[in-house]
């Protein structure tokens, strides 16, 4: 060893770690320490610096020490391969007898950087060789155990924990290869009996010193460190062994997790330990092991006090997280089979253990009782549960709903001042989240998932629950008529911070939950309609001038609909309420000048409200139809409403006349109403501005200083917004949809399209480059290009995350850029309801309209324009187009928006292809008023958004799926007679449109968007379980689309890693293309009267072998691994041991392309050879694996030997 580069090792460590040390030096001590890594001989170096490292305090000695550690580590990644055997044994050796036989005291301090290192190279090591090679590791490990040091205990079983982790860890996150995890994992059960016995009788033994009072703090906080790093090895080890282990009587650790449920310091470490051990599958071969298991749990459970949070908050609300964690996992992995042939003994059981997740569900705690609701929702819809727990049930729906209801309020923010009985709560919320936005956004969530619960509740006992709510009501109206607290600073009313607009918001929330989703039959009953009748009452009874306790009013009016057609007489108070709240204004405020947001929403509310029951109700209203428009009437002659509430009144009007008998009585209302705003939008001067884009600028350019002009521009808003109300509200049922087929009012159309097709083929045109570079130059009409900061607030989460400075400074013209949103939307709205009329497709020149409108300048539309487009008038088109336009319509226009998504996909996901140039504004607005940072994020929302849309708007083409039942529990998914039509004509009769899709799913299944992509393979997998059996879509399937599936896999997008769940399915998508098209095989299910073990081979000129050539050219992919899963496919028609044959193929070719990158990412990959990068990987060995039953008897007596004077009582057992 030469002196002189040990010195300056020394030195160039000193440096890297340095405070003092220029930047140039830091630099060059890096370059140095990274040269010597890769020397030959850096092996003999790093064991000296680690045995005497020196320095002149313990930091720096440490230093050392990690960096010799951290070169061991890198020469055994590196180089292990490459050694001999016999030079491996060495190495081993000389490593092992440097770490694991440490002189240190155990009161000497050693850092956790060092401990990990040591566990981290030993299990470099024992993954590389264990047990092939090194067969003696678990013995070596016990003597090291036996010498009694507790440093070397807790080294021994960090490095089991680090070597059983990384072995059941996820297998697409793993680098070690699935042949070797198996030898691993064989190789540690055969130990198992050796192991297990140890560790328990070092369990009892520590647990023992802890509890003394005779012991030191040095030996209790060692034992402390024992007992949580042996609880945190079992825990990856109860992911595997087998299932009886744990429960061995003379090693019974599910016991002793189950006492340390009550013992502060460890009760965690217990909790995580047993819900790994609940997350196995048990089957029902091992059924009284769960049951065995869950009695012990909930037994000790039961007696726990999980409503205790104090002293020390943060601890106990984690414990009782992990609690609530262990129990719901129970719930999801094995209620369905503790229920299989469930008798008195299972339901007892059951009715503990749902007894006791009960008092959780009540935890003060919303992030517990989120956690829970999943599984009450399975449990009271599950008919054994309902049938064989009757006697119990009962009582614990009342506890369920009592909770529900009191969670169904927002009082449990984290930032309440004075949060009173919800104290406590509130302290879980700091816990739990950040601030009041996280909370308000988690609280979105989960009380979406209460309604779920609620609803079913309801459906049990109506009465009751009806009578709980009106008490509540009463009591809110009664304690919180007004506001005491964070009151607005100029008015002093509630803010929604309020304590009583958060009780108002919440029993309004409750009404409208609870109402809505009663079933029919309880309208029927005396008791509950006079329980109906008293809620009603009191909500019309509270008067307010608050605002937003008014809103909250308003919004509970609607809810009632159904009832008051059992009580007329509320229905007319109700509407005086809703009509003198249409003209609501606070002090100082003016209907056409300025209104606080608080006053339009009251207003609007007060209009939603009424247009709700007209809709639900419309026959039922009718008969004062008159006196709804005079009403309306008086309202436009004073000029009490605005042009966007003028047009609610006019929806609310169409929706009553719906139900008038006689057509012709329903075409003259319609015709009287459309008149006026028809007349305006046919006029020449409108005509002559919708005509060309042209103009469209030439009018925003001149609005600033021409009143006519601008009123003109008003005037097409206003008129298109009152057409499209009454439009979509002409014909609509009373559940709210729209039968688009009634004449009402095809009249209009002839007059409304010619401007409407004008309109957008000029809106398109603002793209066209030549008009483009114009408006961009003008002043202001340079805003019709830029997104709208109402769009920015939307596509980044809010308007708290725009820039207010950059904002206020934004020109009086930037309105325009709304402008034209707005426009561009309500034109696209009235156009999808012209595609959903009947009278649109009598037009002989449909086509030309289609293709002068919707369709002009495709190629230029922004993405979100395009988005706009798919979701308001080509989702309406592919479901109202007639069958009979199908060829000559449909496939034609599907055909040109698929091919062009398709294009639009590639370049926006993976970038122009080499030599074509992009303009960076193509397909996007200008972002304005927020930092260069956050504009890139709302484009790419604004890319996501897209996608999703396409990919909704596929499934509607070729897997449509209608609700049913959804008034009952148990709603169904079924495909009309209308969708399947459309189906198979999209895939069985059109020449081009199934490539055109496939094509948009190959560009999707390897974005990073995980919604969009889970879809796109979903799709992907029917398409070729319907088309596999067509030769024509062999090619396709078989190399497009089986390798797009395998991108997906082997090259995640970067910055973005797919969920385990997700790459499951793209396998599955790669194994069924495999099976099919290459081996002719189909699934079970399909095997009707053909044996599936002996499927009949098809003809060579009916299957397709591009998918195997493509796995012969993954890299470290064999011949003979190939052939090997042809068999095994032939043979095993488990869909999951198929999948698992798939992954396995697949994890060498993923490990070889992940090193690959990640040595082309690395700054220093001039530093690393080729050779060194295949040196990283763990290879299979090529020994096989040899369980002696010799061996194991000798462990045994080995084991008897080190054990023989020890006196193993169980401490933890039950005496």
């Amino acid at each position: 060893m030469d002196p002189q580069l040990y010195q300056q090792v020394l030195l160039a460590v000193q440096a890297s770690h340095s405070p003092l040390a220029s930047s140039g030096e830091r630099q060059a001590a890096y370059v140095f320490c990274e040269d010597f890594k890769n020397r030959a001989d850096c092996v003999s170096y790093a064991v000296a610096l680690y045995r005497n490292p020196g320095g002149c305090d313990a930091l720096e000695l440490h230093t050392r020490q990690h960096f010799a550690l951290h070169v061991l580590e890198h020469h055994v990644l590196n180089h292990w391969s490459f050694l001999s055997v016999e030079n491996q044994h060495k190495l081993r050796i000389e490593l092992i007898s440097l770490l694991l036989h440490d002189t240190q005291s155990d009161s000497a301090d050693e850092p956790v950087f060092i401990r990990e290192k040591k566990v981290s190279l030993v299990a470099h090591i024992a993954k590389r060789q264990f047990p092939q090679h090194w067969p003696e590791l678990i013995p070596d490990l016990l003597q090291v155990w036996s010498t009694g040091a507790c440093r070397q205990v807790e080294l021994v079983l960090l490095i089991l924990r680090s070597l059983a982790e990384d072995c059941v860890s996820s297998s697409f996150n793993t680098l070690i290869p699935p042949a070797r995890r198996k030898d691993i994992l064989q190789g540690l059960n055969v130990c198992l009996p050796q192991l297990f016995p140890v560790v328990y009788q070092e369990l009892e033994k520590r647990y023992s010193i802890y509890k003394s009072t005779m012991t030191t703090k040095v030996q209790k906080r060692w034992s402390e460190r024992l007992l949580h790093a042996a609880m945190a090895m079992l825990k990856e080890f109860f992911e595997w062994v087998p299932l009886e282990q744990p429960l061995n009587p003379d090693t019974n650790f599910i016991m002793v997790a189950v006492l340390f449920l009550e013992d502060e310091e460890f009760q965690s470490d217990g909790a995580e330990c047993l819900q790994a051990y609940m997350t196995r599958g048990f089957g029902k071969e091992n059924r009284a092991l769960m049951l065995q298991s869950i009695g012990l749990i909930i037994e000790k459970v039961e007696n726990l006090n999980l409503t205790n949070l104090k002293p020390n908050l943060d601890k106990k609300l984690m414990f009782h997280k992990k609690v609530n964690d262990l129990l719901v996992t129970w719930g999801t992995c094995q209620l369905e089979l503790m229920l299989d042939h469930s008798g008195e003994s299972e339901m007892a059981l059951l009715h503990i253990i749902l007894r006791t997740m009960c008092k959780l569900f009540a935890h003060p705690s919303i992030v517990v009782t989120e956690a829970q609701i999943i599984f009450w929702l399975v449990v009271l819809k599950n008919k054994t549960v309902l049938k064989q727990g009757e006697a119990y049930l009962s009582e614990i729906v009342e506890q369920l709903r009592q909770v529900s209801f009191d969670k169904y309020f927002k009082l449990s923010s984290p930032e309440r001042d004075e949060p009173g009985p919800y104290e406590l709560a509130c302290m879980c919320s700091r816990e739990d989240f950040d601030d009041h936005v996280e909370y308000i956004s988690y609280y979105g969530n989960f009380r979406g998932r209460l309604y779920a619960l609620i609803r079913l509740l309801v459906q049990s006992n109506p009465t009751d629950v009806l009578q709980s709510l009106h008490e509540r009501l009463i009591f809110v109206l009664s304690h919180y008529r007004f506001g005491t607290d964070h009151l607005s600073p100029d008015c002093e009313f509630c803010t929604d911070l309020s304590t009583t607009y958060l009780y108002h918001e919440g029993i309004t929330s409750l009404i409208d939950c609870i109402v809505k989703q009663l079933p029919a039959k309880a309208m029927e009953h005396e008791s509950t309609c006079r329980l109906l009748q008293g809620i009603l009452q009191a909500v019309m009874a509270y008067d307010s001038p608050d605002p937003l306790l008014k809103f909250r009013q308003l919004l509970v009016l609607a809810s009632f609909a159904k009832y008051y057609t059992l009580d007329s007489s509320s229905l007319t108070i109700v509407f005086e309420i809703l009509f003198a709240n249409i003209d609501f204004v606070m002090p100082g405020e003016n209907v056409h000048g300025r209104m606080s947001t608080d006053t339009i929403n009251v207003r609007r509310r007060a209009l939603s409200s009424l247009v709700s029951i007209c809709q639900t109700i419309p026959a039922h209203i009718l008969p004062v139809l008159p006196v709804l428009c005079t009403k309306a009437h008086e309202l436009f002659a004073s000029d009490r409403v605005t042009d966007t509430e003028g047009v609610m009144l006019y929806e609310m009007l169409v929706l009553v006349s719906n139900s008038m008998e006689s057509l012709d009585e329903r075409v003259r209302f319609v015709e009287q109403i459309v008149q006026e705003p028809i007349t305006h939008w046919t006029n020449p001067d409108t005509t002559a501005l919708v005509s060309s884009p042209q103009n469209i600028m030439n009018a925003i350019e001149a609005a600033a200083t021409d009143e006519k002009v601008k009123k003109g521009l008003c005037v097409i808003l206003k008129s298109l917004t009152t057409l499209y109300g009454i439009a979509k509200r002409a014909g609509a049922t009373a559940l709210g949809s729209s039968i688009y087929n009634t004449s009402a009012f095809d009249g209009a159309w002839p007059h409304l399209l010619p401007n409407l097709v004008a309109l957008i083929r000029s809106l398109h045109g603002l793209q066209a480059s030549t008009i483009k570079d114009v408006v961009l130059q003008s002043s202001t009409a340079c805003w019709l290009l830029s997104i709208s900061i109402d769009e920015v607030a939307q596509l980044l989460g809010g308007k708290n995350q725009l820039e207010e400075e950059k904002v206020s400074k934004l020109p009086a013209a930037s309105k325009w850029s709304k402008w034209h949103k707005n426009v561009r939307d309500i034109s696209y709205h009235l156009m999808g309801v012209a595609v959903s009329q009947k009278c649109f497709y009598e037009n002989p020149q449909v086509a030309a309209v289609l293709q002068n409108s919707m369709l002009s300048d495709l190629n230029l539309m922004e993405h979100r324009h395009l988005k706009c487009a798919l979701a308001y008038v080509y989702l309406p088109f592919l479901k109202k187009c007639p069958k009979e336009l199908y060829s000559s319509l449909l496939d034609p226009v599907l055909t040109m928006l698929f091919g062009h998504f398709a294009q639009r996909a590639r370049i926006i996901f993976y970038g122009p292809n080499t030599g074509e140039k992009l303009d960076s504004t193509l397909w996007n607005g200008l972002v304005v008023g927020i930092e260069d940072a956050k504009q890139e994020i709302a484009r790419e929302k604004m890319v996501l958004e897209l996608t999703r849309q396409i990919m909704e708007f596929i499934e509607n083409a070729v897997d449509p799926r209608t609700v049913v039942d959804t008034d009952t529990g148990n709603p169904k998914h079924v495909t009309n007679p209308d969708d399947a039509f459309l189906r198979e004509y999209i895939l069985f009769q059109s020449a081009i449109l199934p490539f055109t899709i496939i094509a948009v799913l190959i560009q999707i299944i390897c974005w990073k968007d995980t919604l969009s992509c889970r879809k796109a393979v979903l799709l992907s997998e029917k398409l070729v379980n319907v088309l596999y059996a067509d030769v024509r879509f062999h090619e396709v399937f078989g190399r497009d689309l089986f390798s797009a599936a395998l991108q997906g896999l082997l090259h995640e997008y970067v910055g973005h890693v797919k969920d385990d769940g997700l790459k499951w399915e793209i396998i599955n998508l790669a194994r069924n293309i495999y099976c099919r098209l290459t081996l002719g095989l189909i699934p079970v299910e399909e095997c009707k009267g053909i044996d599936p073990c002996n499927q009949p081979l098809r003809p060579d000129s009916s299957l397709c072998a591009i998918p195997r050539d493509i796995l012969l050219s993954l890299p470290d992919v064999t011949r003979e691994q190939v052939d090997h899963l042809d068999s095994l496919l032939r043979e095993k028609h488990s869909m999951k041991t198929q999948k698992n044959a798939f992954k396995e193929l697949l994890e060498m070719p993923i490990l070889a392309i992940r090193e690959q990158r990640a040595s082309m990412m690395s700054p220093l990959t001039s530093l690393l050879s080729n050779k060194t990068a295949m040196g990283r990987k763990i290879i299979d060995l090529s020994e096989k694996l040899i369980l002696s039953d010799k061996e194991a008897v000798k462990h045994n007596k080995w084991q008897q030997e080190q054990t023989s004077d020890l006196n193993i009582q169980s401490l933890f057992q039950q005496r």
